[in-house]
């Protein structure tokens, strides 16, 4: 099986000393209980959905071959919420009408599941990320897509919240925190029925 995850600088593992991410870590804990699986990271530091839905359909068609066997993790949202001179990066409307859009078009191709945004330090910034999880959710439900929250979850992991302060920018975690989101993943109930466990 070949499994993509596309996403921003958390889906590729800035941060973490290992290199893995929680991409890696998910797909090595798979592989060591026997299954069989072709990791592609395309997480791209710093992009919006705006980014993703740009390049979406360049990335996937040589990495879904065969389609049989394909599968898309789609994480993003975290640079979407970010203020930079006084105003968010990509509006909530927006990064509604990008995740239609790339699920959309992903569905069309292979199965896909959807990881929303992980918390990060600052409160107002996390309580944008919340907000846009929730519509994130809804938007998938509505869509059929199955949808994992992140934020308010992680919030209540401590060794999340100490890995983002260890990494010191209180936005991309250390090696515990991409362990934590992989945890999460690896026990989801739609991630499991992939592979006829759930």
């Amino acid at each position: 099986m070949r499994i993509v995850f596309v996403g921003d600088s958390l889906t590729v593992g800035v941060g973490d000393p290992t290199y893995l991410g929680w991409p890696g870590r998910l797909c090595a804990a798979s592989v060591a209980a026997g299954l069989g699986l072709t990791l592609y990271n395309c997480g791209v530091r710093s992009e919006t959905s705006c980014h993703i839905k740009a390049r979406i359909g360049r990335e996937l068609p040589p990495r879904l071959l065969p389609r049989d066997e394909a599968r898309v993790v789609l994480s993003f949202g975290v640079n979407d919420a970010k203020v930079e001179n006084g105003r968010r990066k990509v509006g909530p409307a927006e990064s509604v009408d990008n995740l239609f859009d790339i699920v959309s078009r992903v569905a069309k191709l292979c199965p896909v599941l959807v990881v929303g945004p992980p918390p990060v330090l600052d409160d107002a910034y996390r309580c944008r990320i919340e907000e846009l999880s929730d519509v994130f959710a809804g938007s998938c439900l509505e869509m059929g897509v199955p949808y994992l929250e992140m934020c308010r979850t992680l919030c209540r992991e401590r060794a999340y919240l100490d890995s983002l302060v260890e990494v010191g920018d209180g936005y991309h975690p250390g090696a515990e925190g991409y362990a934590a989101i992989a945890a999460r993943v690896g026990a989801w109930e739609p991630w499991l029925a992939w592979f006829g466990l759930a």
